[in-house]
């Protein structure tokens, strides 16, 4: 007679552990690994998200409560605030004074050395990014400043060199900043006789009236309404049907021969004086040779 126990049984129950055994079946050797890392994405949200509702909160109690309102020690809501307004990440209703608190943020070591001493300084130059203007000739330009006086890149750039900046227009405070910064530190670049431009999408009316607001600056600020001259410059890129028209910040050194020499776009103003600096100062040659070696 036919045993059915003895019957030949599928591979994978002659594989299991027997009941009672003591066997365990073996765990995928990945899992603990896999699980640690799903705990630790989670922590990293609910962090993200803890900061997110915080902020939010700060925002909403900004929004409803004026500045000039409330004691700056006044409860914990007002002392975030107050830390908030230190470092630029709430506005002040006052670009000028948003812009030196980005400064503060992202520009610590402001430059108070002699020019010699920033010249013979060792450290890193940031480097120009690959541009379609890199080694050629600068587009030239004509355009109104804030009293309706028409300025040209000849005029501004004859014989020197320039430091040509597109900033996003005074509706940017992190843009504001980038030309304060370039304020404080025009000494130096009048002393290695070059000049700076800046030039935005804002009107001449417009610019004059924050002018009057916040004050001048001791440069020129034109205004390239339509965009004509940041297109030439390949900062702002017209709308397509795959994407939205968009302006890049810009900052560009055209040296004394007009050749554009250094360029760096994107998504934040170039705030590295130091490195425009030594920049142009190689381009005439007034570079530390020591240093100009090592660069």
């Amino acid at each position: 007679m036919h045993d059915t126990n003895s019957a030949e049984q599928p591979a994978f129950a002659q594989n299991a552990a027997p009941v009672g055994s003591g066997m365990v079946d073996p765990v995928p050797s990945g899992l603990p690994r896999l699980q640690e890392r799903d705990t630790g994405t989670r922590v990293f949200l609910g962090l993200l998200f803890t900061v997110a509702v915080c902020y939010a909160v700060i925002l909403l109690y900004h929004a409803a409560t004026p500045v000039q309102t409330v004691k700056t020690n006044e409860g914990f809501l007002e002392n975030c605030r107050q830390i908030c307004l230190q470092y630029g990440l709430v506005s002040t209703g006052n670009i000028r004074r948003d812009a030196e608190s980005y400064i503060r943020v992202v520009q610590p070591e402001q430059l108070s050395e002699p020019l010699a001493a920033i010249l013979h300084s060792r450290g890193s130059v940031s480097a120009s990014q690959q541009h379609a203007l890199l080694n050629q000739k600068a587009p030239d330009f004509t355009l109104p400043d804030d009293r309706l006086q028409s300025v040209s890149l000849q005029q501004l750039g004859q014989n020197r060199p320039l430091v040509v900046v597109f900033y996003l227009g005074y509706g940017c405070s992190h843009c504001v900043a980038q030309l304060v910064s370039l304020e404080r530190d025009l000494h130096y670049f009048r002393e290695l006789d070059a000049d700076v431009v800046a030039i935005s999408a804002d009107s001449p009316q417009h610019t004059a009236d924050r002018f009057k607001q916040y004050g001048r600056f001791a440069f020129s600020v034109l205004a390239d309404e339509d965009h004509a001259v940041a297109t030439d410059w390949s900062v702002f890129h017209s709308a397509t049907e795959q994407s939205d028209e968009l302006m890049d910040h810009g900052t560009f050194v055209v040296d004394r021969n007009g050749q554009v020499i250094w360029a760096c776009t994107g998504k934040e103003p170039f705030l590295d004086n130091r490195s425009l600096l030594q920049v142009i100062a190689k381009s005439q040659g007034l570079l530390p040779e020591s240093v100009a070696h090592a660069k």
